[in-house]
């Protein structure tokens, strides 16, 4: 039950896009919560009952080695951070929400694997659910693009060359092609180094055995070029490389064994560029077909060629012939891309900016961060130029801000524990693991739930290898040891108590989604807003249920509604920006003054709020005016026509300074018009320089 609920995870990652979106994360974890708490239940009662098999397997779970009980522990510290974050105010207590039922399920999704991995079958287990993984990933994205597998998304489109060189790039499931890429090195490294001991076995294994091995090789390696990652790529080969110095010993068999895989996808990668991924089902397919039975077959060829029972000369010949075929592969894949790789870098460029940006939140809160989706909720206030990335594309800067020097001093122990354990037990494993570390630090990889999951599935594969000291022991006793019979009640009682309190906090986020769908489908308002309220019972701390409510109701009820999100999102642009939009539609002049101030200083490049704001302004004055109030009326007038001057400066300086202007920030037609009137209103006179 343990290994199909664990292929269950993973299928649903899969299906889920990763889990990306914590709406999908509900669902998930519901489930898997629910039968953690079962199976702890379970074993408690089999290990009150005496039962000797239970408290074997629990006994291993409880006395672990240091390295693999940190690895089990860290993600339930993670959570219990999020959680008191969510308890003493952050900028998010639904991000807090999200992230410790992200960390609840990694943590539990590991214990159960290292539990399952705990004898031989369970270590098949493991490597079937990993296989299992990849197979979907890869075969899903590649049949898209034969249009056997209708997948929305599968396939990004650009006309951008800094994007892309070929116009389109594969990203599967994953609907990221960054991050598919990133996810296929990690599967195309696990089977290239898996060849290495495979080959070296004694005695031989069968020639089928070695197919069999190698299989994935085409397909993982054509998805990685599709996804055209460049940070993909130069993660791989890093790693690759680091890989090679650690087992250079018996790596020279697999990479001949290899090359010919790997040049056939380099030659289908060419191919399908050629046709911007858009390839004739039938005939496509064949072909997909045909190049992979041959490369493998001239994989098998090449190893024979060069076999232990050849002369010194066939030998030299197989080598040669594997290295000119993986030149050939890197020839084709760089003759195709080599304009974006030389000389296009302006996506770099947003990602120095953000990192640079980060710095300004990490110095508000260095120590304890603050909270979930710090950067989603606060990068507009603090961003130097108008670029769009409300995801930080670094994992540790992330994590640095949402949890400060002690969350990532966490992280980076439980990271470090986990590649000593990999270097130590399963060295195969090491390429891969390397690839997660340095990809994860250049993009947003680390926001997806199945690549942690990954992660955590390689450490427990590592963790479940034998140890080269095997204590020994004069048999099995008959009972458990005294401190085993006091730690493993506690463990269980606390996991069981964990995983239904999580599963009751799914539910709820669970329900609140599932009522706010409902209310965006329904035509009629009032039955969207019963339904949106319904939400915001469910999942109070839901910030776009709350803004999307208040859209449907009078002023005087929105504010109520916009006041209790703000309480548990108070720094987000949304939400203030609606409270300054109330405020105007119900005539107080000084609350949308107010909330316009701080709706500003959290989104200063919003072309569009910004020009909603001085029409606003320029209602309330004109109100006042004709109140008689001609003295608030023109003090009104003045501060609009402030917001306007600084609008107008703003716009000048990001047209003629900054680069990137990706939120398309510009004074509008509109912006232009009410500053006149403000201007006109307010008695200043103004010089209209700004174009």
């Amino acid at each position: 039950m343990m290994g199909a609920a664990l292929f269950a995870v993973m299928a649903a990652a899969v299906w889920r896009s990763g889990l990306y979106f914590s709406a999908d994360l509900y669902p998930v974890w519901l489930g898997f919560g629910l039968f953690c708490a079962g199976a702890g239940g379970w074993g408690l009662y089999r290990f009150t009952r005496g039962q000797t098999a239970a408290w074997q397997r629990l006994n291993r779970v409880a006395e672990a080695p240091p390295l693999v009980g940190w690895v089990l522990c860290s993600p339930f510290l993670m959570m219990l951070l999020y959680a008191v974050h969510g308890a003493i105010g952050s900028v998010s207590v639904l991000g807090d929400g999200n992230q410790a039922l992200r960390w609840e399920l990694y943590g539990s999704f590991v214990v159960l694997a290292w539990v399952q991995g705990s004898d031989k079958r369970g270590r098949l287990v493991l490597a079937a659910v990993w296989h299992m993984t990849g197979g979907l990933l890869a075969m899903t994205a590649l049949l898209s693009v034969y249009g056997w597998f209708p997948l929305p998304y599968a396939i990004a489109y650009t006309a951008d060359p800094e994007v892309s060189a070929i116009g389109a790039r594969l990203a599967g499931m994953l609907q990221y092609p960054n991050t598919f890429g990133a996810v296929m090195a990690l599967f195309l490294l696990e089977r290239l180094f898996a060849l290495g001991p495979l080959l070296q076995r004694q005695p031989a294994v069968p020639p089928g055995r070695v197919l069999l091995g190698s299989l994935p090789l085409l397909p993982y390696a054509a998805a990685l070029l599709l996804s055209e990652s460049r940070g993909a790529w130069l993660a791989a080969g890093a790693a690759c490389a680091a890989g090679l110095l650690v087992e250079r010993r018996r790596m020279a068999a697999p990479l001949v064994l290899a090359a010919a895989p790997l040049a056939g996808a380099a030659l289908l990668y060419r191919q399908l560029a050629a046709a911007k991924l858009a390839a004739e089902p039938w005939p496509g397919l064949l072909a997909l077909a045909g190049l992979w039975a041959g490369s493998m077959l001239a994989g098998r060829w090449l190893l024979r060629l060069r076999g232990e029972a050849a002369g010194a000369w066939r030998r030299r010949l197989g080598t040669a012939a594997g290295g000119a075929l993986l030149a050939a592969g890197a020839a084709v894949v760089f003759g195709t891309v080599r304009e974006r790789i030389v000389h296009k870098f302006g996506t770099m460029s947003a990602r120095q900016a953000m990192v640079q940006d980060a710095w300004a939140l990490v110095k508000e809160a260095p120590l304890l961060g603050q909270g979930g989706d710090t950067w989603r909720l606060s990068y507009r206030a603090v961003q130097s130029s108008p670029y769009v990335g409300s995801q930080m594309h670094s994992g540790y800067v992330d994590v640095l801000l949402n949890t400060g020097l002690v969350g990532l001093a966490l992280l980076t122990s439980m990271l470090a524990a986990a590649g000593l354990l990999i270097f130590r037990r399963c060295r195969r494993l090491l390429p891969s693991y390397i690839a997660f570390l340095l990809h994860g630090a250049v993009d947003i990889d680390w926001s997806y739930g199945m690549v942690w999951l990954l992660f955590f599935l390689l450490a427990a594969q590592a963790a479940a290898e034998p140890s080269s000291v095997v204590k020994k022991t004069g048999g099995v006793p008959a009972s458990p040891p005294e401190r085993i019979r006091r730690r493993v009640p506690a463990l269980l009682s606390l996991w069981i108590v964990i995983a239904l309190g999580s599963s009751c906090l799914a539910y709820r986020g669970y329900m609140g989604h599932a009522e706010h769908m409902q209310a965006l489908r329904s035509r009629d308002n009032q039955a969207a807003a019963a339904r949106l309220a319904s939400s915001l019972r469910w999942n109070p701390a839901d910030y776009s249920a709350a803004l999307d409510l208040a859209g449907l109701v009078p002023p005087p009820a929105a504010e109520v509604i916009l006041r209790r999100s703000l309480a548990y999102a108070p720094h987000h642009p949304g939400l203030l920006w609606a409270m300054a939009d109330n405020t105007g539609r119900r005539g107080d002049a000084e609350e949308a003054i107010y909330w316009t101030g701080a709706a500003l200083r959290r989104d200063k490049y919003n072309a569009g709020e910004r020009t909603r704001s001085l029409e606003c302004l320029l209602q309330l004055a004109r109100a006042e005016y004709t109140a008689g109030h001609e003295t608030e009326a023109r003090r009104i007038a003045r501060y609009g026509f402030g917001l306007y001057h600084d609008y107008a400066r703003t716009a000048e300086d990001t047209r003629l300074r900054v680069i990137r202007n990706d939120r398309e920030f510009a004074l509008t037609f509109e912006a232009r018009e009410w500053g006149r009137q403000l201007a006109a209103l307010s008695g200043v006179r103004a010089r209209w320089t700004v174009e």
